[in-house]
């Protein structure tokens, strides 16, 4: 049986400065066999999960922005990695990535699914055919139509794994083929179950790049993308700045083609923006502060009241789905102990680790994934308890502690995580040595390792993980699976779990949610027992922008949203 499933519209109040977004996928009943094209309506200008800065916000009369007459420079920390989406791996590539080029399906700023290329879907019962209806009169920038002929295009390129992408493994271990239904309907075959498909297909690496594009080759894709997007690529000078205009025929302005209600208001966007790449934060605030830059993300915790205090300048802050965590390589002594595991967990105070590290600017983490992604279940922190971790270790064999070492990414912030760890654990007994070291290289001690859990070298390790798909697959699979182990995937702790690889299999073997969220519930209880990890803490999304400037804002994986960013003249 089919099931199918259109894009519930998420019923807002318009304002004057409102972005627009599509519903969330749902689904009816699947004797219903006619069409339905999804809607758009109106949406508050940042996300309901976000606490955008009152004291300098602005508001900006329907018609009166004069955005798309101004050219704006956005700063941000590190420099793009590359424009092909399939070989894309960092957010921040990512997130500007989708300025330009558009997926089937989207976010909206609560990170709810919307439908964008496409409008609706239909599954079989097994999650294994899937059935795509296309929006039509949308055109690339480069005048190629968007039609059934472009999807399968890229498809094709999702499941070539010659091309050896760093996003290769994320669908094309699943896809078989796709096929032609008519022009705006294909309909793609998977190889198996796998009920998180949408959700992937919201996800950065399957934005859509023009057939052209594509022919032209991966170095084409890589520095020139080619999409439907609201902006059109114009230059990248590596390390120095990447440059994006303005497309005015994007099919997000108009009504029609968005289905009722157009995804933008018709005088937003900007006429071009330059993204410069600064690596230290004091320069990146100056900047803001300065009136040389009109955009920045993310602002650093510590900077956070001095822009507030600031006149010239809004702050905006949002809940992050990002997760950071405590590894713990489970296949060697003494984290082979779930005691051991769970002293560690009473050992760490993270509140304690919110106001240290973060400068208040966080909250405790409940789960491996944030409150915003979807088929997420809480669970009761670890309370902060020196003398149970005592205890327990006691238990464990291990009286008087242990030495162990955390390997880690030598970021200012990251050794302010480690330096906390050390003094934490320090106070039950553990001599926490700290070995920080340059990213390349730690990727390939600890992600790149191609060796037995118990022969890795890998101890503890210190990372975060954002849900990019908003769907907990993304967020437990990669990380848990026993097929995710290195150099597969992320299951750095070397966790193995005969019911838990069950259950995620279980998860992808079905395309209706309500079971999914059971299955991937079950999954969150039983990790939160288990502890191959800590979930220690969530992160603020905190940006900035002049004071003239509202609809920016930061989505739950920290990726860019300014798709209704407009401008108010001075």
């Amino acid at each position: 049986m089919k099931k199918r499933h259109v894009m519930r519209a998420l019923v807002a109040a318009a304002t004057a400065l409102a972005l627009t977004a599509c519903g969330s996928a749902g689904s009816s009943d699947a004797s219903k066999s006619t069409s339905t094209a999804a809607s758009t309506t109106s949406a508050a200008s940042t996300s309901s999960g976000s606490e955008a800065d009152t004291e300098n916000e602005i508001t900006i009369p329907a018609g009166e922005s004069v955005s798309q007459d101004s050219d704006v420079t956005a700063m941000v920390a590190v420099d793009f990695t590359t424009m092909d989406p399939m070989d894309t791996s960092d957010t921040l590539s990512g997130g500007v990535q989708r300025m330009m080029m558009d997926g089937l399906f989207g976010f909206d700023e609560n990170m709810q699914i919307i439908p964008m290329l496409a409008t609706s879907y239909e599954a079989n019962d097994e999650a294994t055919e899937y059935t795509i209806h296309l929006r039509e009169g949308v055109s690339f920038t480069d005048g190629t139509p968007w039609n059934a002929d472009a999807l399968i295009a890229n498809v094709n390129k999702w499941a070539d794994k010659s091309l050896g992408l760093k996003r290769t493994t994320f669908l094309c271990n699943v896809l078989d083929h796709a096929e032609k239904i008519d022009d705006y309907t294909v309909k793609i075959y998977l190889t198996q179950s796998f009920g998180a498909f949408i959700s992937n297909l919201a996800h950065p690496a399957t934005l859509i790049m023009s057939p052209k594009q594509i022919e032209a080759g991966e170095d084409a894709c890589a520095q020139a993308p080619v999409g439907t997007g609201q902006y059109k690529f114009v230059e990248w000078v590596a390390g120095d700045h990447m440059k994006v205009e303005l497309n005015k025929d994007w099919w997000g302005y108009d009504a029609d083609v968005c289905g009722g209600t157009a995804l933008a208001d018709a005088d937003a966007g900007f006429k071009s923006i330059t993204f410069k790449p600064v690596a230290e934060s004091a320069t990146r605030v100056s900047a803001v502060q300065a009136g040389d830059a009109q955009i920045m993300w993310s602002v650093p915790t510590e900077s956070v009241d001095t822009l507030k205090g600031d006149s010239n300048v809004s702050v905006g802050m949002g809940d992050s789905i990002a997760v950071w965590y405590f590894f713990m390589n489970t296949q060697k002594a003494p984290f082979n102990d779930v005691k051991v595991r769970e002293a560690m967990a009473y050992a760490i105070n993270k509140e304690a680790y919110i106001q240290v590290v973060m400068n208040g600017y966080g909250s405790v983490a409940t789960s491996m994934v944030g409150e915003e992604v979807q088929h997420y279940k809480g669970n009761d922190p670890y309370s902060y308890d020196p003398e149970k971790a005592k205890e327990l270790l006691k238990e464990a064999g291990y009286p008087d502690g242990f030495t162990t070492t955390l390997m880690y990414s030598n970021t200012t912030a990251n050794q302010k995580k480690a330096e906390f760890y050390k003094q934490q654990l320090s106070e039950v007994g553990i001599d926490l040595e700290l070995n920080g070291m340059e990213s390349a290289v730690l990727n390939e001690k600890v992600q790149g390792a191609d060796c037995a859990g118990a022969d890795a070298e890998v101890d503890c390790y210190l990372s975060g993980w954002s849900t990019s798909t908003g769907d907990a697959d993304w967020g437990l699979r990669p990380m848990l699976a026993t097929e995710s182990e290195p150099p597969m995937s992320y299951n750095v702790s070397y966790y193995e779990n005969e019911k838990v690889d069950q259950l995620l299999k279980d998860g992808l073997a079905t395309a209706d949610e309500d079971k999914r969220g059971e299955i991937y519930g079950e999954v969150q209880d039983i990790v939160w027992k288990d502890l191959p990890l800590l979930c220690i803490a969530s992160d603020k999304n905190i940006w900035a922008t002049s004071n003239n400037i509202t609809g920016v804002y930061l989505l739950g994986d920290g990726s860019i949203g300014m798709r209704n960013a407009r401008m108010a003249a001075e």
